[in-house]
C-alpha cells in the first residue's frame, strides 16, 4: 500500500524568468532545473542535468547556464518542453537543481538511488531517519551537484513510497524550500514569484 509523503509540487505558473523556447499550445509541469550539459542543434534537443529535451526552439541555450524545464515526458523518457526558462551561470555545488522522475535503482546499504539516470545521494537527510523507496518509486528531489554529471545531494524529497515509507526533513520544499523572487537560488530551494515558498509551507506571492 502506497501513502502520500508530501503533496506534489505546484505548477509554477508565473515565475518571474526569461521564457524562451518550449511547444506552443502544450501545457507542462515542473520536470527538471538544472545546467544545459549539450545543445543538439540538427535534433532540437538539449541535455539538462542528463535529460534529454526537446523543444522548438534552442536559440537562448547556452551549455553552462541553468535552466528550469517545464513539459511532459515521452514514452521515451525524454522532455517534450512547454517552457524553458533562463537562470542564468550554473554554478556546480552552490546552484539549486530539481528532478522529477522515478526510481530506476537503489542501493539502500549506501543510502543512494537512481533516479531517471542521474544517482542521488539520499544521506544528507537521513538524520530523522532511513529513506528507502523503491525501484518504481516516484520521487521528486531537490538538491546539489557538486561535481558535474556526479552524485546529486538532496536537501529535500517527495513522493510516494510502500510501507517502509520516506521519512525527510521537509518534503520537496528542503531545506530552503521553493521560494520566490526570480531566480532558482538558494540553499536547496527553487526560487520565484508565483512559486511554492518557505521551508515546509505554500505560501506564494503570484498565484
Amino acid at each position: 500500500m502506497k501513502r502520500l509523503i508530501c503533496a506534489a509540487i505546484a505548477a509554477l505558473g508565473g515565475i518571474a524568468a526569461t521564457s524562451f523556447a518550449g511547444t506552443a499550445g502544450s501545457a507542462g509541469q515542473l520536470l527538471v532545473v538544472g545546467p544545459v550539459e549539450t545543445v543538439d542543434f540538427a535534433n532540437s534537443t538539449a541535455t539538462v542535468l542528463g535529460q534529454r529535451v526537446y523543444t522548438t526552439s534552442l536559440s537562448g541555450l547556452t551549455v553552462g547556464s541553468e535552466v528550469a524545464v517545464f513539459g511532459t515526458v515521452g514514452g521515451d523518457g525524454s522532455i517534450r518542453a512547454s517552457s524553458i526558462q533562463s537562470r542564468g551561470l550554473y554554478v556546480p555545488g552552490a546552484s539549486s537543481i530539481f528532478l522529477s522522475g522515478t526510481v530506476q535503482k537503489a542501493e539502500p546499504s549506501l543510502g543512494r538511488v537512481v533516479v531517471n539516470g542521474v544517482t542521488i545521494d539520499l544521506t544528507p537527510v537521513m538524520s530523522q531517519g532511513t529513506l528507502s523507496p523503491a525501484v518504481g518509486t516516484k520521487l521528486s528531489i531537490s538538491g546539489t551537484q557538486p561535481l558535474s554529471g556526479g552524485s546529486v545531494l538532496v536537501t529535500g524529497i517527495s513522493g510516494s513510497a510502500g510501507t517502509s515509507g520516506i521519512i525527510g526533513t521537509g518534503g520537496i520544499i528542503g531545506t530552503g524550500g521553493i521560494i520566490g523572487t526570480g531566480g532558482i537560488i538558494g540553499t536547496g530551494g527553487i526560487i520565484g514569484t508565483g512559486g511554492i515558498i518557505g521551508t515546509g509551507g505554500g505560501t506564494s506571492t503570484g498565484q
